[in-house]
C-alpha cells in the first residue's frame, strides 16, 4: 500500500503543488490587498479556498478510478482494498495539507472580523482558543477524519457501483445511485435515531456569537441514539469495503 501511495504522490505532484501554490498567492494577495473591503476580501478567500476543495476532492476521485481500473495496477501483486487504503490514505494526506492551509488564513480573517477572536493584541491566546476546552477540539478533529473517511468510501463505493453496472454513462449512473444511496442513508438515520447523517457527532453544539466575536459549546449526554448513528455508519463502512471489493474482483473489466 506504501508504495501505491508514493507512486500516486510521484505521479501527481506538479497537480497538486500547482493548486497548493495558486492557492497560497491568492491568498496572501488578499491578505495585503488593503484598498478592498473586509468582507468583499474575506469572500473571495472562501470561494478561492472551496475551488481548492472541489480541485482536490475531484483528483482523489480520480486516483481511486484509476488505481482500480488501469491495468498497470491492477497487475500488482496487492490485495484488493490496498488500492481503496492506498487512494483513502492519499485523498486524507491531501484534505490535511489543504486544511492546515485554509485553517491558517481562516483563522487570519476570523481574527479582522472578530477583535481578539485569535489573539489578542498582547499576544495571548484569543476567544477561540479560551472557550472551547480539549474535549471540543478532540470532538472537532474526530468528527473531521470520520466525516472525510465515509464521505470518501461512500464516493468510492458510487464509483465501483456505478463502473460495474455499465461501460458507458458511468457518470450519470454513479449520480443517480448517489441520490439514492444518500437518501436511503438519511432516511434510515432519521428513522432509527430520529437525527441526519450529518449530526451523527452532535456531543458538543457549536455556536458562534457575532457581536463578541466569540465560540460558545454546550456539551449535550452522550445517549444510545447518538452512539447508535456512529455505530450505524461505522458498519456502513464496511459494507462499503465489501462492495467495492466485489466490484473491482467481479464486475470491473481492467484496460
Amino acid at each position: 500500500m506504501i508504495k501505491l501511495i508514493k507512486y500516486d504522490l510521484r505521479r501527481n505532484a506538479n497537480l497538486l503543488l500547482a493548486v497548493m501554490t495558486v492557492l497560497i498567492l491568492a491568498e496572501l494577495v488578499l491578505v495585503f490587498w488593503s484598498s478592498g473591503t473586509l468582507e468583499a476580501r474575506m469572500g473571495f478567500a472562501f470561494v478561492f479556498f472551496i475551488l481548492a476543495v472541489a480541485i482536490f476532492i475531484r483528483h482523489n476521485l480520480n486516483v481511486f478510478y484509476y488505481n482500480i481500473y488501469s491495468v498497470s495496477r491492477r497487475l500488482l501483486p496487492v490485495n484488493t482494498l490496498s488500492y481503496v487504503w492506498a487512494s483513502l490514505v492519499y485523498g486524507l494526506l491531501n484534505n490535511l495539507v489543504l486544511l492546515l492551509v485554509g485553517a491558517g488564513f481562516g483563522l487570519h480573517w476570523l481574527n479582522k472580523f472578530g477583535e481578539n477572536f485569535v489573539y489578542k493584541a498582547d499576544g495571548k491566546f484569543g476567544n477561540v482558543f479560551l472557550t472551547l476546552s480539549v474535549y471540543g477540539w478532540a470532538e472537532l478533529i474526530l468528527g473531521f477524519i470520520f466525516s472525510l473517511v465515509f464521505g470518501y468510501l461512500f464516493l468510492y463505493m458510487i464509483i465501483a457501483l456505478a463502473r460495474g453496472i455499465t461501460k458507458k454513462g458511468v457518470f450519470w449512473v454513479g449520480f443517480l445511485l448517489f441520490l439514492i444511496l444518500s437518501y436511503a442513508i438519511d432516511w434510515v438515520d432519521n428513522f432509527l435515531f430520529a437525527q441526519r447523517s450529518s449530526q451523527m457527532f452532535n456531543m458538543v453544539n457549536f455556536h458562534f456569537e457575532p457581536t463578541n466575536a466569540r465560540f460558545r459549546y454546550d456539551p449535550t449526554t452522550i445517549n444510545m441514539s447518538s452512539v447508535g448513528s456512529i455505530v450505524f455508519h461505522i458498519l456502513l463502512c464496511i459494507v462499503f469495503l465489501f462492495v467495492i471489493k466485489w466490484c473491482v474482483e467481479k464486475r470491473i473489466e481492467a484496460k
